[in-house]
């Protein structure tokens, strides 16, 4: 005869799931609450019909005009910036409020006679007199520094990229 040994059997601790349950339970919770709240915008900028409401403003924002301003330079006689920028924002239907945002320097060497540094020296020797000459003009710019070899060496191509102020609702 086979003598069969007890075997005990050990119950499941079910405290353990206890803590997951609870924060599924938490979580759930938090689900349903932001399911259900809603939020109104609070302010007369919108008028029964859904359209902006007039004398008022949303938000605004810098919107950046496709068409650079491209000048030659040569032997660093700078010309009159402001009247080329005028006539630049007038024949492109820029704002007169349109501001140079970047401007980019590209300064040519002789790769026959030069070393390429000799190029970012004289982009950089430019900007420190347009800075001078015209302060106002570019306090809002950044301005970055290149190098080439398809144009004379005496001769500096300046590149300026402008931003117009769009308010939306006003």
């Amino acid at each position: 005869m086979i003598s069969a040994s007890e075997v005990e059997l050990e119950e499941d601790d079910l405290s353990g799931l206890a803590g997951w349950m609870y924060s599924d339970l938490l979580v759930g919770l938090m689900v349903i609450f932001l399911a259900t709240i809603t939020f109104v915008p609070q302010g007369g900028f919108f008028n029964q019909s859904g359209n902006v409401v007039e004398g008022t403003s949303v938000y605004s924002y810098s919107k950046v005009v496709e068409k650079p301003l491209s000048l030659l330079i040569e032997d660093e006689k700078i010309p009159d910036i402001v009247a080329i920028v005028n006539d630049f924002k007038a024949q492109n239907n820029l704002a007169p409020d349109a501001t140079i945002v970047y401007v980019q320097i590209v300064g040519s060497y002789n790769e026959n006679m030069e070393n390429p540094e000799v190029a970012v020296s004289r982009a950089l020797s430019l900007s420190q007199k347009l800075e001078n000459a015209y302060p106002k003009l570019l306090e809002n710019a950044s301005t970055t520094f290149s190098r080439t070899t398809t144009i004379p060496s005496n001769q500096v191509v300046v590149r300026f990229v402008f931003a117009e102020q769009v308010t939306v609702g006003k």
